[in-house]
């Protein structure tokens, strides 16, 4: 039986930029329910992506929770408890359609990069629980209150972890295990020597 190709990255962000053309506000469960057909990796990428680029400030708190709830459904297959509050958060409509369209030209493209490869990384039961455990770590370091410029490197290992995992690219994963042991270095050095220790050691390198 032939696989069924899911529908391309760029094509998901357009679908979600059309929420934008409603007449009714954008919230944060009108977007979980639109894009929960493709799963928590889905979810999990779109909540990640505003952090790369800082667009939605103030919601890498309930943003980072959220990611770290989805990543626990995606290794143990139960749906997340949300609060009610935090469903009902409406998102800036201009700065969603920003979003999207950002997205949209990222993955047409680069997407035709991404394809299935050393799939059993993504295919092994231990190897999804592996991915959802790094993707919900980085998401508790981004909702942890830090100086600006702490978010897109836990960020980086979400979004690299959640499009591996949806497009079945093992190439991909492994870059993501890279990312997740380069951010445990920096959020120790971090911890170490704090903020300004780390911008110094970074302006030295």
């Amino acid at each position: 039986m032939n696989r069924i190709e899911p529908e391309r990255l760029s094509a998901e962000f357009r679908r979600l930029e059309e929420l934008c053309d409603r007449d009714i506000p954008v919230s944060v469960e009108g977007i979980l329910m639109h894009l929960e057909h493709r799963g928590h990796a889905l979810l999990t990428l779109f909540l990640a992506g505003p952090f790369m680029v800082p667009m939605l400030p103030g919601l890498s708190v309930p943003f980072g929770v959220l990611i770290a709830f989805f990543a626990f459904s995606m290794a143990f297959g139960r749906k997340p408890f949300l609060p009610k509050s935090w469903l009902a958060k409406e998102i800036p409509e201009d700065r969603l359609r920003k979003f999207c369209r950002m997205a949209q030209r990222f993955f047409k493209k680069f997407e035709r990069l991404f394809k299935p490869r050393l799939v059993w990384l993504i295919d092994l039961r231990a190897g999804q629980i592996t991915i959802a455990s790094m993707i919900a770590i980085c998401g508790i370091l981004l909702a942890l209150p830090l100086p600006p410029g702490t978010n897109s490197p836990p960020a980086s290992v979400i979004i690299a972890l959640s499009i591996g995992f949806l497009e079945r690219d093992g190439f991909l994963v492994i870059l993501g295990y890279f990312l997740f042991l380069v951010n445990i270095a920096f959020f120790a050095f971090l911890a170490i020597f704090g903020y300004e220790g780390v911008m110094n050691l970074w302006r030295m390198i």
